[in-house]
């Protein structure tokens, strides 16, 4: 995941120190941490993958007056994370923590729902109070809110909207019997293969940790064994807000296979943080005129924002099979 498309935060910030450190020297700095703090940084640490000389300048920046590397680029892995607990601690509490580490990374229901198309997201919620609708809506993704929102009754668009712009906090036991019902609902939703959607997610996210050799092949035999399932697999595999996690490089070469209009019209339905990642990637005058375009265009029908997505994430499937961007999988990573 490439770091100078979104904000770092502290954690990733001493994750990148300590891999930038190395093992011997940054032993010492986490021997007197708790179990719980180790667990976020090794896993903060192993999910770094690439980091940019430039990213890694700015955090050693913010704590050393002078550090000059001559890498262009690090990697950091599981392998790094090892070495380091166990300099670190003894052998059974680094195992302890490893342990804690490998396991799968949950799946939040908010984070399920931001997969769902917008029409499936108001099938679910569109008989609830417009106070849950917006509670919901604030936990999900931006561009996908907007778009549920757009597609909800126009008498109850303004509701939903305006109680949204009012929520300050949420008692946590409301927050969490919200999360048991649409879990719930999820669970036992099923699609006309009969597989449940959390039994899609878990299908998806094994697929997406697989090396490519193994997960193509398996992929082909499912579009030629069923080809409703693959459909609706091959769509949670790779959706438009995916391209957030991308190298700074790949956004350049997908830039330059992609047609402007189909990008615009795609970002209109993105997030602020993916249509920066392209913008940012663009030289000053271009990333100027495109957001004209955007504001010029004004609302768009969601069938063709979700058109020109379309269009670009086959370009990006296009370009990863050639080898010239990489969509991730099959790493070291844990």
């Amino acid at each position: 995941m490439s770091k100078a498309s979104k904000p770092l935060n502290g954690e990733d910030k001493a994750a990148i120190l300590l891999f930038a450190l190395g093992p011997e020297v940054a032993a010492p700095l986490v021997q007197n941490m708790d179990d719980a703090t180790m667990s976020r940084l090794a896993r903060r640490m192993a999910d770094l993958g690439k980091v940019e000389s430039d990213v890694l300048q700015k955090v050693l920046d913010e704590y050393m007056e002078l550090h000059d590397s001559d890498d262009p680029m690090m990697h950091s892995s599981s392998k790094d994370v090892m070495a380091l607990l166990h300099l670190a601690v003894d052998e059974d509490r680094a195992n302890r923590i490893l342990t804690d580490v490998n396991k799968p990374k949950k799946i939040t229901v908010w984070q399920k729902l931001s997969r769902l198309k917008p029409e499936m997201i108001v099938s679910y919620i569109e008989a609830e109070h417009p106070q849950t609708i917006a509670l919901i809506l604030g936990n999900v993704d931006t561009s996908v809110a907007s778009q549920v929102i757009s597609l909800l009754p126009e008498d109850m668009q303004m509701s939903v909207v305006m109680r949204m712009s009012k929520i300050e906090s949420v008692p946590q036991e409301l927050v969490r019997d919200i999360e048991e019902t649409l879990e719930k609902e999820l669970s036992e939703s099923t699609g006309n293969t009969g597989i449940s959607f959390d039994g899609m997610v878990s299908v998806v996210e094994i697929l997406k940790t697989l090396d490519k050799s193994v997960s193509k092949p398996i992929l082909e035999r499912l579009e030629e064994k069923d080809e409703e399932l693959f459909s609706q697999v091959d769509k949670l595999l790779l959706v438009f807000e995916d391209l957030l996690e991308l190298e700074m490089r790949d956004i350049q070469t997908i830039l330059k296979h992609v047609s402007s209009d189909d990008l615009v019209r795609a970002l209109k339905g993105a997030s602020e943080d993916l249509a920066e990642s392209f913008f940012s990637n663009m030289s000053q005058r271009a990333a100027e005129i495109m957001r004209e375009d955007m504001q010029v265009m004004g609302p768009l029908k969601l069938a063709d924002v979700e058109d020109a997505q379309q269009t670009i994430l086959r370009a990006v499937r296009k370009l990863d099979e050639d080898g010239s961007i990489s969509l991730g999988g099959g790493d070291d990573m844990v």
